[in-house]
């Protein structure tokens, strides 16, 4: 839903005209609260002016803003809102990418920790010790998936405020607050349309963006490496099969050490979610903080009276 500028610019000029017969009037008729009262809301009206004014100028500093943030990744050719949901979009890709392998190293190792040999004279669980492994990556399948949700809440939440931020609520600001008796929803709205527009995705881009890529490589290398595939079913029943699978694993002198390279991926993805913490958590958190207290100092210029308050009529 969009409100056009013309309705806020129509109001704007019905203002200062009804200001000037308000100063008229006070001065034919001697009182100086309606003078006062009327110069009051030609000032206002003459803010409300600058601001339809300054509505292109607004959209284009911010596109431009995320531009020079966003430079060098294919998220720049929109507007802030638009530019930050295109880095969403990319890191819930990303995020699913890396769960899905997490998904599949956690697998692994809980198939590989869960081997029991039986052989005639004793009973041996080789790899048992990777079951403090399995819990890690169980944590860690569990903290992405989260991470997805955070990240999917976000691109839905911009995709429904993006186009109405300067399409409709900075408009409709602009006629509540030319009005005396809504000028603090007015200016709560436009302060609104601002912070949220222009300040809020220039916090969250002024954060590190993850990079991902050399984390899924390594797993999906560490994933598809045929020394470490499942062993089929119908061997399980064979012990020495079994037995001569789990020391291929550990070769070191061929190169092959599935215990270090599952240390390796544990590793990369403590890196990988630390970073995705920092950008999909904390620097939503840290800028709607800062934007709130933004929207409340501008909501109260925009929003009271400069030199004449209402109430003393």
């Amino acid at each position: 839903m969009a409100l056009d500028l013309t309705i806020a610019g129509t109001i704007v000029a019905l203002s200062i005209v009804l200001s000037g017969l308000l100063i008229g009037l006070g001065r034919a008729i001697g009182s100086h609260k309606v003078e006062y009262f009327g110069r009051e809301e030609l000032i206002q009206a003459m803010i409300n002016a600058a601001l339809v004014g300054a509505y292109a100028t607004i959209t284009l500093t911010a596109t431009e803003i995320s531009k020079e943030m966003v430079s060098g990744t294919v998220c720049g050719t929109g507007d802030a809102i638009e530019n930050l949901q295109c880095l969403f979009e990319g890191v819930s890709t990303n995020i699913y990418s890396l769960l899905v392998e997490t998904l599949h190293l956690h697998q692994t190792v809980a198939y590989y920790q869960s081997l029991v040999l039986n052989f005639s004279t004793f009973t041996i669980q080789p790899l048992a010790y990777l079951s403090s492994v399995s819990l890690i990556l169980e944590a860690q399948v569990l903290v992405l998936q989260q991470l997805l949700l955070v990240s999917e809440i976000h691109i839905q939440l911009l995709s429904f405020f993006g186009p109405q931020l300067l399409t409709f609520f900075f408009p409709l600001g602009l006629v509540f607050r030319a009005f005396f008796s809504t000028r603090k929803l007015g200016g709560f709205l436009i302060a609104l349309s601002i912070g949220l527009y222009l300040l809020y995705p220039s916090l969250v881009m002024v954060f590190p963006q993850p990079v991902l890529n050399e984390t899924l490589i390594s797993l999906e290398s560490m994933n598809n490496n045929t020394n470490y595939t499942i062993t089929p079913i119908l061997d399980l029943n064979d012990n020495y099969v079994i037995a001569g699978k789990l020391d291929n694993m550990t070769n070191t002198s061929a190169g092959i050490d599935f215990t270090g390279e599952v240390t390796t991926s544990i590793q990369e993805l403590t890196t990988a979610t630390s970073a995705l913490t920092i950008f999909v958590l904390i620097a939503p958190l840290f800028s709607i903080i800062v934007t709130l207290i933004f929207i409340k100092e501008v909501t109260d210029i925009f929003g009271g009276e400069f030199f004449y308050s209402v109430g003393m009529l």
